[in-house]
């Protein structure tokens, strides 16, 4: 049986490293506006530091902007699009690459596809070549959107309406009135005696 085997040109370390440097000053940069505008903290820039790079790299470009800028993505392991858990599982163990004395990173030079510790343990490949057709913004828009939970619309919540009971007015009132009208030409004709014509409208009246 044929089996089918995926060929991809896998990224370089100076390359990967340039794409460190390159995201490593776009989040310095966010955190030195939000210190600007007066809303840093340090378990704000914690917080962006972990998301910055699962974010992008599970994104509809597959890269963070040093990787897309390299013209390099992070892929699973038959190329296709990484979830935002195994992205952020991939980034938990980076930093575990760096804590081991960079020797996670080393690891790509002995690796037969050029993969890291965090790529190992991730099932994770960086290769070379953009995503076709996708624009930069409009991709990370829609992961914003995805991130949020706002992909899907929410429907709106069912509003209560009171229902009211037919009125008197409505139902009742109206037709009763009618018949009232009629009562009284037919005793002005004649046609009923004063007694009949007192006895139907108190009838009538009753149902009011």
């Amino acid at each position: 049986m044929n089996s089918t085997v995926l060929s991809f040109d896998y990224a370089s370390i100076m390359r990967r490293f340039g794409a460190l440097v390159i995201d490593g000053i776009i989040v310095s940069i966010i955190a030195l506006v939000l210190n600007i505008i007066g809303v840093y903290s340090l378990g704000l820039d914690i917080l962006i530091s972990l998301l910055y790079t699962p974010f992008f790299e599970a994104s509809e470009l597959q890269a963070t902007p040093g990787k897309a800028v390299l013209d390099m993505r992070v892929v699973g392991m038959n190329g296709e699009r990484i979830t935002l858990k195994k992205a952020f599982i991939r980034y938990l163990m980076r930093i575990v690459s760096g804590l081991l004395l960079c020797f996670g990173f080393l690891m790509m030079l002995f690796t037969e596809k050029k993969q890291t510790l965090h790529d190992l343990v991730a099932e994770t490949l960086v290769i070379r070549g953009e995503v076709k057709n996708v624009n930069y913004w409009q991709a990370w828009y829609h992961q914003v959107l995805s991130f949020l939970g706002m992909m899907d619309k929410v429907p709106p919540k069912p509003t209560t309406t009171m229902t009211m009971p037919p009125t008197e007015s409505s139902s009742t009132r109206e037709p009763a009135a009618a018949d009232l009208a009629g009562l009284y030409e037919l005793y002005q004709k004649g046609i009923l005696t004063e007694a009949e014509y007192n006895q139907k409208r108190e009838e009538l009246l009753k149902r009011l």
